[in-house]
């Protein structure tokens, strides 16, 4: 599918932290995804432009991450995620989980243990993946909530002076799996952020907050330190990019060379070893080799 920017990705770290710098942009993009009301947000951290080392344990693992905080109270963290990770769901809900912990120390640095309960409020998440990680899910947007297990009712949160909140809430934006052809795949407003992200042509208008962060794509209106910044880390993925290539290229090869000498099994196992040393999820190991997840895990056990 053709780029809308063939140059520029609007999940690119420093791009990613300009467009939730707006809070009319976030507040939407919230809005629409999590299905709250908003009157306004606050951008709290994860906003700034500035450069940094990589969050993950491989470059451009973790793209950025970004806090918000809604005029309820509520918190909601925006996480950018540009490689697959086999575990990445826990360790989202681990930063939800440490977000929240760390509001109630902050209350109780200030003596505020009587209160810290009643006016504790829940920390949603939005992830916003290039790579998709539910393969049994169709749409490419899957909002998660906590319900009864028989009749459905949500669990709430009572928070003091707040409306009442379901206790958590987790939506995730697979871009890989966005299909504009797809009939009645998600709504107008999702589509045009799946959109947007992906870096798809616009298939209608784009509204005036969505135009608002495209504008920021445009190198024109970059500052001479933004450019610098953004070229540089352009560069970086890039290379990023084509060093990954050239490693499966060359495992490959080896491993052919493997096949004719060894056999065609101890070939890819070869191949899963170099794969899982260099990063690379079970899911992608078994997308390059067809090994189960039992073998991967083997492979795993003895690295």
């Amino acid at each position: 599918m053709r780029k809308r920017h063939p140059h520029i990705s609007p999940t690119l770290d420093l791009i990613a932290k300009k467009i939730f710098s707006i809070p009319d942009v976030t507040a939407k993009f919230i809005q629409e995804v999590l299905d709250l009301p908003i009157r306004s947000v606050e951008i709290l951290e994860g906003n700034q432009i500035h450069e940094q080392g990589f969050l993950g344990d491989y470059p451009f693992e973790t793209s950025v991450d970004v806090r918000a905080k809604l005029d309820s109270g509520l918190e909601v963290i925006i996480e950018i995620q540009v490689m697959k990770q086999e575990y990445f769901v826990n360790r989202f809900y681990y930063y939800l989980a440490n977000q929240l912990i760390e509001n109630v120390r902050k209350k109780r640095k200030k003596g505020q243990t009587h209160q810290m309960y009643e006016d504790l409020v829940p920390v949603y998440g939005i992830a916003i993946l290039e790579k998709s990680i539910f393969p049994d899910e169709a749409s490419p947007v899957n909002v998660y909530e906590v319900r009864h297990a028989i009749h459905g009712g949500p669990l709430m949160a009572n928070s003091k002076g707040s409306q009442r909140h379901n206790l958590l809430r987790l939506a995730f934006l697979e871009l890989d799996k966005y299909n504009e052809r797809r009939e009645a795949q998600v709504s107008d407003p999702l589509q045009q952020w799946l959109e947007f992200f992906g870096n798809h042509p616009f298939s209608h208008q784009p509204d005036q907050v969505i135009e608002q962060a495209e504008s920021l794509l445009i190198p024109s209106n970059w500052t001479k330190e933004e450019k610098d910044m953004i070229d540089e880390r352009i560069r970086l993925r890039e290379n990023w990019n084509m060093c990954m290539e050239t490693l499966l290229k060359e495992t490959k090869e080896e491993a052919e060379k493997i096949a004719l000498e060894q056999g065609r099994e101890e070939a890819t196992l070869r191949i899963a070893q170099e794969l899982l040393a260099n990063g690379f999820s079970t899911e992608e190991v078994q997308q390059y080799t067809n090994l189960s997840e039992d073998q991967i895990a083997q492979l795993k056990a003895s690295l």
